[in-house]
């Protein structure tokens, strides 16, 4: 029937290697796009700007939007060079994926929390810290309408004393960034920037000196004498600080459920602190009492609340002020997730209550990638090797399994014309017992294979004849296949089987497959556990594979009369197609990262 040849091809190009082949390419093409560059933009999907809790309060003002972004430790390209795969090239293809994403939400204004460098401090060159300073700005960029404003980390500017840190590195940062404090005024708002490593600094020498706040005479342009400044101006406005390094806190100070792992602990090294002192923390909130404390340094989020020292009793005031510290920008080992925050304000005259709250803020997140490779490449990885494996592991069987199958004829005009026979005698399950007539191969038999026509009272038969040493012409048979006679159908039993003697012109064939025996003898050693299981006895063996068996899964081997020149080895015909799935994919990757990151 036609139709059943039909759709047998139409089954087996379906499922054809091919076919395998190319839907794997797809769909790692699909999974690296949305992995890649996907799930940035995903990640914005929960991430709004917090505008709405100011309406909740009766505001009808437009906010000034403002994104605060901490620490994106760029690497220097001269330091960590260029490659494609290090943790440097890594760091800086997240830093423009998500800088891609982040600056579709169109703030007003950018506030840099410090570690805008990875390396700023080791900077001794001003070429090179110009260069450095580019690289930042190919990669960062932004509307010139928006303004920038960057408060100094460690990792800029350094912090204590050393032989590695560049004497010029402040310096190179006012250059290019600003002043390391700064006041701006910005929707009714005092937005204060303050120099946290250089505080620490001045806070050591005042301590090394014994003197307390009140009677240390402040460095000249110094984060102290800055801060003294700020606070002896007659103003109604809220003041927000910005600072790199969080405030002090108790150790057993919760950082709220956004935080990933820990809190923030007092803790002090080369070129870092995790921490101000309590004296300066005491200090700088003593003076400014701020609305609100926005810092970096730590990686991960943190909330939480500081109580503000008494205040004139005339004078109603807060008595406590919450600090929020801002997620890394770039990936750390320290979290999974990293972040950023978004920072709402609303001039306060606008406000319909004289206590009501002025700015709102609120925490987004950049996607995971360990989670993505683990939840997502590797099963995924794994799936396709298996696939791979599968059609790989015996391609010959699974030609085989997916080979056309001829037509068979329904017509009933001819009666006395054979229906076709099987497309092989060696490779279909067909038998004479199923045929009704006289069949013969519809295919000419290999030249290794011997027919020998029988009399009328015979039976005929052929047999597999072994072609010479080193023939590629060696015949797949593994037993002679008995053909009987149209009208002998009585010869069909058993009993008319021929006998041990054959005739002279009919051949024995050889065996193809050792005993097993034979077998066992080439193994070098083999551990065998005989028990009984559901009443029935069972052996468990473990062999070590043959040198011939290790040969033929590594390496080319030759292959039969009926394939076409050589088969690759198993793992050959693997890497091959894994090379072929996954070129498109890293086309695709490389390609979109070029055009659009």
């Amino acid at each position: 029937m036609s139709f059943i040849h039909e759709r047998r091809a139409r089954n087996s190009r379906l499922l054809s290697r091919i076919t395998i082949i190319n839907l794997l390419r797809f769909f790692w093409v699909v999974l690296v796009i949305w992995c890649e560059f996907g799930v940035f933009f995903y990640s914005l999907s929960d991430c709004k700007w917090p505008d709405k809790e100011l309406r909740e309060a009766g505001s009808t003002e437009k906010p000034t939007r403002v994104l605060l972004i901490s620490d994106p430790q760029l690497p220097n390209p001269r330091r960590s060079g260029i490659s494609w795969f290090g943790y440097g090239a890594s760091s800086t293809r997240y830093l423009r994926k998500g800088w891609s994403v982040v600056t579709r939400l169109h703030p007003h204004a950018v506030v840099w929390l410090g570690d805008v460098f990875a390396s700023g401090r080791y900077v001794t060159s001003e070429d090179e810290y110009e260069n450095y300073v580019n690289e930042f700005k190919g990669i960062f960029t932004m509307d010139k309408s928006v303004p920038n404003y960057f408060v100094p980390g460690n990792g800029d500017v350094g912090l204590g004393e050393s032989s590695t840190f560049s004497k010029n590195a402040r310096k190179y940062f006012t250059e290019y960034f600003g002043p390391v404090n700064q006041e701006i005024d910005l929707a009714g708002h005092r937005l204060i920037f303050i120099d946290a490593p250089g505080l620490v600094d001045e806070d050591y020498r005042r301590h090394g000196m014994g003197k307390q706040y009140e009677t240390w005479t402040p460095a000249v342009g110094g984060p102290i004498e800055f801060i003294a400044s700020v606070a002896i101006k007659a103003s109604s406005s809220p003041i927000i600080l910005f600072s790199h390094i969080p405030l002090s806190r108790p150790a057993s100070t919760s950082c709220g459920p956004l935080r990933e792992k820990g809190s923030i602990r007092a803790s002090a090294g080369y070129g870092y602190q995790n921490m101000l002192g309590k004296e300066t923390t005491r200090f700088v909130l003593h003076m400014l009492r701020p609305a609100a404390v926005f810092s970096g340094d730590n990686r991960d989020y943190c909330n939480m609340t500081h109580h503000l020292p008494a205040a004139d009793p005339n004078i109603l005031a807060k008595t406590s002020v919450r600090e929020v510290t801002v997620k890394s920008f770039s990936p750390s080992k320290h979290i999974r997730r990293p972040g950023f925050q978004l920072l709402s304000l609303i001039p306060p005259d606008s406000a319909v209550s004289p206590h009501g709250s002025t700015f709102a803020d609120a925490a987004c997140l950049l996607p995971d990638t360990f989670r993505i490779f683990s939840s997502i490449y590797l099963p995924a990885l794994v799936l396709t090797a298996i696939v791979l494996l599968y059609f790989d592991a015996s391609p010959d069987r699974h030609r085989r399994r997916f080979s056309t199958v001829s037509p068979i004829s329904t017509s009933r005009s001819r009666p006395s014309s054979p229906p076709p026979g099987p497309e092989s005698a060696i490779w279909t399950n067909w038998s004479p017992r199923m045929s009704s007539g006289p069949t013969s191969p519809a295919v000419p038999l290999p030249p290794s294979v011997t027919v020998r026509v029988p009399s009328a009272k015979e039976i005929f038969t052929f047999r597999a004849l072994s072609s010479t040493p080193g023939s590629p012409h060696d015949s797949p048979l593994l037993s002679p296949i008995p053909l009987f006679h149209a009208g002998h159908e009585d010869e069909m039993n058993p009993a008319h089987y021929p006998s041990q003697h054959h005739s002279e012109d009919v051949h024995e064939a050889p065996s193809f497959l050792p005993s097993p025996s034979a077998r066992r003898s080439e193994r070098k050693w083999s551990w065998s556990w005989s028990f009984v299981f559901r009443g029935r006895r069972r052996r468990i063996t473990i062999a070590l594979p043959t040198l011939e068996e290790m040969k033929r899964f590594s390496v080319s081997d030759i292959s039969d009369g009926m394939s076409r020149g050589k088969q690759r080895g198993m793992l050959w015909r693997l890497g091959g197609d894994g090379m072929s799935v996954a070129l498109p994919a890293v086309v695709t990757w490389a390609l979109i990262g070029w055009l659009f990151f």
